[in-house]
């Protein structure tokens, strides 16, 4: 099983899709999927919907992670070939400078470098600012801009830092870029791919959804159209188990310390709020107990934290919610970090928590 995951883990996240633009991952699901569900199909705005149906009776219900990550859009192109860029989701900006990228346009990836002003040539003033996106631009060593559309770059070309998956001195330690969220997405296909559909109660709704680093709204359309009762999202989530972290009181979550099961989550500035159903949080801890995974817990409040599941809650009929997911260092950087033992935990937990049916 965790070499199974290591695999796909490393595949999904060579994969590029910055959010609206989901559809290279899309496939690459959909390919992982034939043969291991009844249906599956995509909406006009990219989410992928895959049904296993179970023997066993009960109501339909989701389970969702998303499919986009945080990226750049390249805004324009000047005389010179160079681009400039805008962030799509939130992106940490203070390690882009001198980094290499990858831009993916409409006749593939090129090789780029944000441009990283000489430290000779710095001021007092600049040494103390962190160089920002609106004062940055991308060098793909071309002379004009004829010559960067000829390569297929324009307005809009996708932008991702060139940061591959790598194990670290523990090869139980993974980072990469788009950890949030492919890690959870590979945890939904290897479920689908494992689980027995005797095993299973009503229709389980795999949901891939797209935007949500953008909007935090990409599955709405799905939940309209499936109607579920209730919808387990799975995502990463920051920790605070670092130096420059407090895992007492802001964030007490750390990597390889299991699963986190979110009580509660807010983001107050988009006005958003959601706290878990209380038999669903108790069918995740019950399945826990079960899998006998180790697990953390945490009401994730006034911060700019937020799942698909706040959105979803108001969708459809009204949806039932729960969220866990796979803690993780360094959120919305090139270098994500987690702990695979986490991941086959969460995996175990969703594979028991699908098992259960649940009577709302």
């Amino acid at each position: 099983m965790k070499e199974r995951m290591r695999k796909r883990i490393k595949e999904m996240t060579a994969l590029i899709g910055v959010s609206g633009h989901e559809w290279e991952v899309s496939g690459y699901i959909r390919a992982a999927l034939e043969g291991y569900v009844d249906s599956m199909w995509t909406q006009p705005n990219g989410n992928l919907i895959a049904v296993k149906k179970g023997s066993q009776p009960g109501p339909a219900h989701v389970i969702s992670a998303h499919m986009d990550e945080v990226g750049y859009i390249v805004r324009c192109v000047d005389k010179n070939g160079f681009l400039y860029f805008d962030k799509i989701g939130y992106p940490t900006e203070a390690c882009i400078p001198g980094r290499r990228v990858l831009v993916k346009g409409e006749k593939g990836v090129i090789p780029g470098i944000i441009g990283a002003r000489p430290a000779h040539l710095l001021t007092p003033q600049e040494l103390q600012t962190p160089q920002s996106v609106k004062k940055s631009y991308i060098d793909i060593c071309v002379r004009s801009r004829e010559q960067a559309h000829t390569l297929g770059i324009g307005p809009g070309a996708q932008v991702v830092i060139d940061s591959p998956c790598c194990e670290m001195n523990d090869p139980d330690y993974i980072s990469a870029r788009a950890i949030d969220c492919r890690v959870l997405c590979a945890i939904i296909i290897e479920a689908f791919r494992t689980l027995d559909a005797r095993e299973l109660h009503g229709d389980v709704c795999a949901v891939f959804s797209v935007m949500e680093e953008a909007t935090v709204s990409g599955a709405i359309s799905a939940i309209n159209e499936l109607l579920p009762q209730y919808g387990l999202f799975l995502d990463t989530i920051p920790t605070g188990d670092v130096p420059d972290g407090n895992t007492e009181q802001e964030l007490p979550l750390g990597i390889g310390q299991g699963p986190a099961i979110i009580v509660s989550q807010q983001w107050q500035a988009a006005g958003k709020y959601v706290a878990a159903h209380p038999k669903l949080l108790a069918a995740l801890r019950a399945a826990a107990a079960e899998a006998n995974v180790m697990h953390q817990e945490f009401a994730f409040n006034c911060a700019a934290f937020m799942t698909d599941a706040a959105s979803a809650a108001s969708a459809g009929y009204g949806v039932a919610t729960a969220t866990i997911g796979v803690p993780r260092r360094y959120s919305h950087s090139p270098v994500e970090l987690i702990h695979l033992n986490d991941v086959v935990g969460c995996l175990k937990i969703v594979k028991h928590y699908l098992k259960k049916g649940i009577d709302l």
